[in-house]
């Protein structure tokens, strides 16, 4: 679901040059999106029918700009994989929770799109770094697996607002509405082609 909210995010924005790939550190390899997931998000206006699932691997990691995990276990897992990967991987609450505190100019909107992504993550990572900000101690979102449509729908919620934060600090506001993510799921930024 983040996967896609970012996406359409990225779309509105007009924001090209930025892929945007999804893995999970758990589930299975070519698994398609769950129906409550598809569900949920078509009701958004975004279309995941699409959608398998990939392994994570420390090479998508280290190819990324930004990571972002569902859970903070999830961003463990990057981490321990892909150590050097550990200033660029935040879970979606804790990278919106810095956000909140950056301070104004700390992503440069003159650089192009395909770099604001990782100077998202290079000031958050100086923020989270500077022992200035509390740690939010709730850094997970919650799985909604085998608990409905209406948990998908609470989870798309607030994903697409989280990852509303994430696309506003590194582009700026979107003209419309936006993006979202799902339980297991590690979502990655890319600078370029993809």
């Amino acid at each position: 679901m983040a996967a896609g909210f970012l996406r359409a995010g990225l779309a509105e924005r007009g924001a090209s040059g930025v892929g945007v790939a999804s893995c999970g550190v758990v589930g299975w390899e070519g698994a398609p999106a769950v129906p409550e997931a598809i569900e949920a998000m078509v009701e958004k206006g975004i279309d995941i029918s699409g959608h398998t699932a990939r392994r994570f691997g420390p090479g998508l990691a280290r190819d990324a700009d930004l990571i972002l995990a569902m859970a903070a276990e999830h961003r463990a897992a990057v981490v321990a994989a892909a150590p050097e990967c550990a200033a660029r991987t935040f879970t979606l609450k804790e990278l919106a929770h810095l956000i909140g505190r950056l301070p104004l100019g700390a992503i440069d909107r003159e650089a192009g799109a395909e770099s604001r992504p990782a100077l998202l993550a290079a000031a958050a990572d100086d923020l989270r770094g500077s022992g200035s900000v509390q740690p939010s101690r709730d850094e997970d979102v919650a799985d909604p697996l085998g608990l409905g449509v209406e948990a998908f729908r609470a989870t798309a919620w607030e994903i697409e607002g989280r990852c509303r934060e994430v696309l506003d600090a590194a582009f700026g506001p979107q003209a419309q509405a936006g993006a979202e993510a799902s339980g297991s799921e590690i979502t990655r930024l890319k600078g370029g082609a993809g």
